[in-house]
């Protein structure tokens, strides 16, 4: 039995597809199925049923790549610890990025964390909040950055890095465009334009307006890009509420239509989630640390902020 196994095994399981899986790992078909079929044979048990379209594990083979998964973990983590075992900050680590937060935060850290930490190779994935947790668990990602708090059951760290603030942003046509600061209590939300349901994000502005947009199609967007928002409130006129660094980006010509709401500041908590067991952790410290250099030093302040719930349970 040999890891590579392991991994095909885990990537069938996956994938479904003899076919997916030497796409996603860039080895022939072939090579997949008798890799498969030698380790079955191995074990004495039929660790899928090949009888369906698609190829799915067996009882007996859920159980097997259960423990598989651990197994592919903890030898990746080996290899992870030789690397820590050096006083160099260097490796690779992949970070996951969820979609309303990475466009923003990225350029705003990664050349001065290629100036400080050159030999640290970083692979950034932008995803949602439950494919994060997921990459994290299963070993696909080292480490995500996301919002939170979030309820968690798993053997999660959560190092919260900075707390970044809702504001409006208002349609020059739009009524409230004069007001400087908005009671929230007086929108019109037939004027909101806001993203897809699922959204961390999304989740949070509806808390902070105690709305449920479900019950009027009219004003859901579907889609998870904040600047698409941005967009359309410049050209369609309404309001839409941006997330703090976003603002960082936006023209001068339209900063006038940003605005801040009324009372306590309501924010997000922006956290970098890994496994508790994580060995990279000292690449993961120097990338927090870069990050917590180059976002503006008032986002680093718990103090006098109103932390929104984003309703995320893991599954």
């Amino acid at each position: 039995m040999t890891l590579k196994q392991l991994k095909y095994a885990l990537a069938l399981g996956r994938l479904g597809s003899y076919i997916s899986v030497a796409k996603s790992m860039g080895v022939s078909q072939p090579a997949v199925t008798l890799q498969i079929q030698a380790l079955e044979e191995e074990l004495g048990i039929m660790l899928f049923d090949r009888s369906t379209k698609n190829v799915e594990p067996t009882s007996n083979g859920i159980a097997f790549l259960e423990k598989a998964q651990s197994l592919v973990i903890e030898s990746k983590q080996l290899e992870d610890f030789a690397i820590e075992l050096s006083e160099e900050v260097r490796g690779e680590v992949t970070l996951g990025i969820i979609p309303t937060l990475s466009p923003f935060l990225v350029p705003l850290f990664i050349d001065e964390l290629n100036q400080r930490y050159p030999k640290i190779k970083l692979k950034i994935q932008e995803s949602l909040t439950e494919d994060i947790l997921q990459g994290v668990k299963n070993g696909t990602l080292h480490a995500g950055i996301l919002s939170t708090p979030i309820e968690s059951k798993s053997n999660l760290n959560f190092t919260p890095l900075f707390y970044e603030r809702f504001y409006l942003y208002v349609s020059e046509k739009h009524e409230l465009y004069s007001q400087d600061k908005i009671d929230i209590n007086k929108l019109d939300y037939s004027d909101l334009w806001l993203l897809r349901e699922g959204n961390c994000f999304m989740d949070q502005v509806t808390n902070i307006c105690s709305i449920q947009p479900d019950n009027n199609e009219n004003f859901v967007y579907e889609s998870n890009n904040i600047d698409a928002l941005r967009r359309i409130v410049e050209y369609k006129g309404g309001i839409t509420f941006l997330p703090e660094l976003s603002t960082l980006m936006i023209p001068s010509e339209q900063e006038e239509m940003i605005k801040e709401i009324k009372g306590r500041k309501k924010v997000r908590e922006v956290t970098m989630v890994s496994l508790k067991t994580e060995v990279r952790r000292n690449l993961l410290n120097a990338i927090n640390e870069v990050i917590k250099d180059c976002v503006p030093s008032q986002m680093l302040k718990k103090e006098d902020k109103e932390l929104v719930k984003t309703n995320f349970v893991e599954k």
